[in-house]
Parts: structure tokens; sequence; C-alpha cells
């Protein structure tokens, strides 16, 4: 069903992307400021699992953010709206490690993003436009046994992007994050479904501005998808986010955070100017949020394979 051109060209799942709004007026949120270096449901994508064709991948990405901080102790007048810009590449190998094919990759961002909270005590008009943070991929295999397809990666995200302490807004979150991650595809290429989990496990160290450190993070995304053709796909994707240990340091509340959301989305893969492209669309509504923003997600990424 699946030839190269209809596999995944690095988008989302074999890297960490980093969500890098940093707030800092509200020390009731779970992790700092309630936000995290998990880009909610950016890691799910079509055959996320299956090893794309050895090349070199690069790919750009338009993600938007508009959400509401939720919260036992905010309004819902915090409101925030936000373009996180991301430019990377993924080089697949012809070699092997583990019996599994070997890639690598790395990518970097820029933050257009802005924030507005009324009324008083809560009034807060700011901005930011600048450099993120960096994430990279140095370790991404991939096995096959059949239908079932199985990726393991390593990425680690890299405080690069300008941070000012008791800043409103940073385009950096200011910390490194350890981001261990399995994808899990099965995928019928007669019939043209697809199955797939994408879980993982983010270790967080502190932030030495503030010396607070975000608890350790648990996401989940999942993806089924249909195939109507090697060009074209639809599907149902969504995420689970939860906090499963406490932030630690000064202000460090006894309360942690959570997250979800469902959404549409579609595939479309593209020879044109002879060169193989994708396009991946998604639409993600979060349908629950504790302690932290909550709202709907627009994104688009377009890959080429060189």
């Amino acid at each position: 069903m699946l030839g190269s051109v209809g596999r995944r060209y690095g988008l989302g799942g074999s890297f960490a992307f980093a969500a890098v709004l940093s707030l800092s007026a509200w020390e009731t949120q779970a992790a700092e400021g309630g936000l995290t270096n998990y880009v909610p449901g950016y890691y799910g994508d079509f055959a996320v699992a299956v090893a794309p064709a050895a090349g070199l991948y690069v790919y750009g990405t338009a993600y938007s953010y508009q959400a509401k901080l939720k919260g036992p102790a905010v309004p819902d007048t915090v409101s925030a709206s936000a373009m996180l810009y991301l430019s990377g590449f993924q080089y697949v190998t012809e070699h092997t490690f583990l019996g599994a094919k070997y890639a690598f990759g790395s990518y970097t961002t820029f933050l257009d993003a802005s924030i507005e909270a009324k009324p008083p005590p809560f009034s807060l008009d700011a901005s930011v436009a600048d450099r993120g943070d960096t994430s990279i991929s140095p370790l991404v295999l991939y096995w096959a046994f059949g239908d079932l397809y199985v990726s393991a990666y390593q990425s680690v995200i890299i405080p690069t992007g300008a941070y000012h302490d008791g800043a409103a807004l940073n385009s950096s979150r200011n910390y490194y994050t350890f981001d261990t991650v399995v994808a899990l595809t099965w995928l019928d290429q007669k019939q043209g479904y697809e199955i797939s989990l994408v879980p993982g496990v983010m270790f967080n160290t502190e932030n030495l501005a503030t010396h607070y450190r975000t608890g350790d993070e648990f996401h989940l995304d999942g993806m089924l998808n249909k195939y109507f053709s090697q060009s074209f796909a639809v599907g149902l994707h969504g995420y689970y986010y939860s906090q499963f240990t406490n932030d630690s340091g000064a202000g460090a509340p006894s309360i942690r955070s959570s997250s979800a959301a469902i959404g549409p989305a579609v595939m479309w893969n593209t020879t044109a100017a002879g060169i193989p492209g994708k396009i991946v669309g998604k639409w993600l509504h979060e349908v629950d949020a504790t302690n932290r923003f909550q709202g709907d997600i627009l994104s688009v990424t377009a890959a080429l394979k060189f």
C-alpha cells in the first residue's frame, strides 16, 4: 500500500518538539508556568513507526495554539495566542543498529506569542517574538515485524532560546529535557488501515535562573488512519499528557497538570518539481485540561526528501 513517498518524513514522531512558551506570572500552575517541553499532539503522524527510505529529509512546520489557562486559582480570562515555527532535518542511513535501521536529526524553533489577562489582579498584556529552543535526536531506530512496526528514539531539548527571569513570556523554557519515546504502528497495507501509539516520558533538569524543577511527565499520542491511495490519507488523532511527579524548588505547588485532545488529520504526498514531498495538516481540540492551558491546535507540516 505505501511506497517510500507514503512514509513518515521525520515528522513529529522522530523528534521531541519543544513548546517554548514560558509563563511565570502564575506560580499556582503545575509545571513551571503550567507549561512543558511537550508540544501537544505533535508526536502523532501517519505511519509514524515505519522507517522512511534512506536519505535526507528537511521539514518546516507552522503550529498555532489558541488557549485559556485552566486551574483552581486563575480566572478563565487568562488567554494565550502562539505561533511556533519549526525547521529541521532527519537523515536516515543505510546502517543498522540492534537489528534496526538507524537515523538521526535535529530542529530549531522560532516563537511569536502573546498573552492577555483581565481583570485585576491578573492584568497582563505581554508578547514575545524570538528564537526558541533546539532539539537533537542522535539515536532514532526503526524495526519491522510484518504488519507491526516499532521505532524508539532519545531526544534532548537544549535551552538555546532567549530567557529573562521574571518575564511574563519567554521564548525558552531554560532547562534541559530528556525525552525517551517508543512508537508502535500496526499497518494493514492491503486494506489501508493503521493504528499507532506513541508513548514517551520526559525528565527535566532545574531551571538555574529560578531554581525550579518541573516534575517528570508522561505523554501519549494515538492515531487511527485510513489510506485511500499512496498519495492521500485521513485520520483521527489525539493525545494525553500527564505530569506524574511534583515540581520542586521555591514556590513549587503540590499539584500536577494534565490535558487531552482529539481531532482530524489529513496527509497528502506529492512529487512536485520532481522532489518527493509530504504535507500533513491537523486540528486538535483539547477536551480537558488541569492546571495548564486548554484550547485549539492547528498545524501544517511540509517535508521534502533529497
